[in-house]
Formats: structure tokens, C-alpha cells, sequence
């Protein structure tokens, strides 16, 4: 990887901008290759989307709903049957902190044992070679003769929709919520919508699926998501598909959030979650330094 003399013309062999798996695959590997590896990112804390925001917290959040709310031994108790009766998002949240925590110290002791630097902080490209990187601590530079940019995606958010971290929220904050809503209406029927509106369902919330297509998840058997959409509306979900949102607005005097449709319905729900896509978050990288020009897709 490394040429002759790179040792002494730059820093490090390998500098990667993102911790999530990816990155942290790409940095160990060089690093057992005894490359001298740096990994950047922009959280004080390793782990990237994945750890604490993503896939983690989704999947720790899933187990907590199903266990406390004893979905799986309704058919043996009943369908009012619940381990915890009065059930709080801190019940909840306590589990998926715990084990993002683990998670953040696996990796961490991962990173550490194979020598290979972490550097908190948002990259900018300089130019090829060069990092800028802005932290708590200052502004510093970093050269490499390799860069990979590792940073992954965020979610989609559009200008119209009023995100306030407290009744309108994107999948990145969804679990950062105080308290379970009676009412939510959830934007997109992706992956991570759908999973979503099936977990709170669970917990006895009226949830509302909006989502431009005639069905959800398009890439899967037809047969798969007719078997799908039957559970969610045995959960109790509402299904609005071929429905578009026209307008979206928070209600301060009510805090309650007014989802405007365009065939004309108005949904009034108490949270509204908004999951229509993600995109690369490439654009604060400075991508221009170097010649990139990203796509619609990053």
C-alpha cells in the first residue's frame, strides 16, 4: 500500500474519515498489514451510524419493545398480555444505551490493540494527501498517501418539514424521544420505516404509514408484503399508501403534529417521524479541493 519513502513524506500510510464498519474494517486490516493508520470521525466517540444511530440502537430498541411488552407470549397469554404493564421510553432506552456502550468499548479496545490512531473531528480535504480536521481542540492537519472516505449516509430532510427533536423527528433522534406518543405518523415505507411502525404498534401506539408507492418495500416478493402489511394491520396500523404529504406543521398551542396529505386528508398525531430515504453525507468534505464532483446519491 505504502511506497518507499512514504514513511517520512507523510503522517500516516492510511488515513480513513468515518468509523462505522466499513472503516473500521479498512483501518484493522492495514493496520495488520503494519501500516500506520489513523481513523477520523466526527463524533468524540468511535462506532459511526451503525453504533449509535443505526442498526445497534434499532435492533437493541426491537428486543426491549418485545420482550416488556410480551408480544411473544401473546399467543399463549393472550393479547393483552404485557411484562411491564406501564411501559416508559426510558424502559426502553436503557437497554439500547447499555448496549451501544458495549459496543463503543469493543471497538474502541479493536482499534487501540492494532495501533491505530483516533482522531475526533470533522475531515475537510486540503488536497490529496492532507486533512484538515476541526475539533473541540483546534484545527489541525493530517497527511496520508491514502484516504478513504468511509462516512456513510444521514438521513433525508427536507426544508418544509419542521424537525424539532421533540415531536417531529428523522430516524437518527427517533429514540431520543421522552416519552411514547399515543398518536404517530410515520413519512416512508422503507426499511426503516416499516420497522419502526411495527415497534411502536407493538407498544399499543396508533401509527399511520404515509408513503407515495402502492406498496411497501418495492424490492421484496409480492407475496412477502402481503403477509407484512396483514401483520401491521393487526398491529392496528393504518396503511396510506399512493399518498403523498403536502404539508407538515407543529402545532405549539397543542403540541400536536398536523400531517397534510394531498388528496386532501389531514392526520393529527402526537410524533411524526420522517423516513423517506437517506443520503451520503459527503457534501462537508470539501470534495471539490481534490476534483470530486458527487452525484444525487453522494
Amino acid at each position: 500500500m505504502a511506497k518507499q519513502g512514504s514513511k517520512k513524506k507523510f503522517d500516516y500510510d492510511l488515513l480513513v474519515i468515518g468509523c462505522g464498519p466499513a472503516g473500521q474494517r479498512a483501518a484493522v486490516q492495514a493496520a495488520k498489514l503494519k501500516k500506520r493508520v489513523g481513523v477520523i470521525d466526527k463524533r468524540e466517540v468511535v462506532g459511526g451510524v451503525c453504533v449509535h444511530t443505526g442498526t445497534i440502537p434499532s435492533k437493541s430498541f426491537k428486543e426491549a419493545v418485545v420482550f416488556l411488552s410480551g408480544y411473544r407470549q401473546r399467543s399463549v397469554y393472550g393479547a393483552g398480555y404485557r411484562v411491564k404493564s406501564d411501559i416508559e421510553m426510558s424502559d426502553l432506552t436503557f437497554r439500547c444505551h447499555r448496549i451501544t456502550q458495549i459496543e463503543i468499548d469493543v471497538i474502541h479496545h479493536q482499534l487501540q490493540r492494532n495501533g491505530i490512531d483516533i482522531i475526533p473531528g470533522h475531515a475537510s480535504f486540503v488536497d490529496e494527501h492532507t486533512l484538515e480536521i476541526q475539533s473541540s481542540g483546534g484545527v489541525i492537519r493530517k497527511s496520508a498517501e491514502i484516504i478513504l472516505i468511509a462516512v456513510g449516509a444521514r438521513p433525508r430532510r427536507l426544508p418544509e418539514v419542521p424537525f424539532d427533536g421533540s415531536h417531529i423527528f428523522d430516524s437518527d433522534d427517533i429514540l431520543e424521544m421522552s416519552r411514547i406518543p399515543r398518536d404517530l405518523v410515520v413519512v416512508g415505507g422503507g426499511v426503516i420505516g416499516t420497522e419502526y411502525a411495527s415497534m411502536f404498534a407493538a407498544l399499543g401506539v396508533n401509527v399511520t404509514i404515509v408513503d407515495a408507492r402502492k406498496r411497501l418495500l418495492g424490492f421484496v416478493d409480492e407475496e412477502i408484503i402481503e403477509t407484512l402489511q396483514y401483520q401491521l394491520r393487526s398491529l392496528g396500523v393504518t396503511l396510506r399508501l399512493g399518498e403523498e404529504v403536502a404539508a407538515c406543521e407543529l402545532k405549539k398551542d397543542s403540541n400536536q403534529v398536523i400531517t397534510r396529505l394531498n388528496s386532501g386528508k389531514v392526520l393529527v398525531s402526537d410524533a411524526l417521524l420522517f423516513s423517506a430515504g437517506r443520503v451520503s453525507a459527503t457534501d462537508d468534505l470539501s470534495l471539490d479541493n481534490i476534483g470530486l464532483v458527487p452525484d444525487e446519491r453522494g
